[in-house]
């Protein structure tokens, strides 16, 4: 049974990250594959304002209002020894390109779940401890603050 069920979702380690691409007139940027071992902050919600309307009884009213503010995207790798363009980036800069997130299958192939990111502004960004005593790999974090992201 759990083998048949294995086949309907996605799994969450296969996910492909390319960036320089517009998707209006889809043209992709030569060596525009970024690797990661991790992305969080992929989400979407709606906020909403209650309003107290006199007559109505049975509660306020709920009416749906823009979001204010998108929650960051945290992305993580492991640092490389070269000069990699992403070790350029600092808090504040704007990133003037499209991010796109590919879930992948099993067999490597792109699901139709993808996620745009647009136009992002690096907020944070982060080096993890550096340990002599330990065996770890050094990771870079980065946070990037968003417009929006489209699915």
């Amino acid at each position: 049974m759990t083998d048949i069920l294995r086949g309907h979702y996605a799994s969450d380690f296969r996910f492909r990250v390319l960036t320089g691409i517009n998707r209006y007139i889809g043209i992709t940027i030569p060596g525009s594959d970024i690797c990661f071992s991790r992305i969080s902050g992929i989400e979407s919600t709606a906020e909403s304002e209650e309003i107290a309307e006199g007559g109505r009884n049975n509660g306020p009213r709920l009416l749906s209002v823009p979001a204010k503010r998108h929650t960051p995207l945290i992305l993580e790798k492991g640092v490389l020894p070269l000069n990699h363009w992403m070790s350029r980036l600092k808090p504040g800069m704007r990133l003037g390109t499209w991010l796109q997130i590919i879930v992948m299958d099993e067999s490597g192939l792109p699901t139709a779940r993808q996620f745009w990111i647009e136009d992002g502004t690096v907020t944070k960004w982060e080096l993890s401890d550096l340990n002599a005593m330990g065996n770890s790999i050094l990771i870079e974090r980065m946070e990037i603050l968003h417009d929006g992201i489209n699915y």
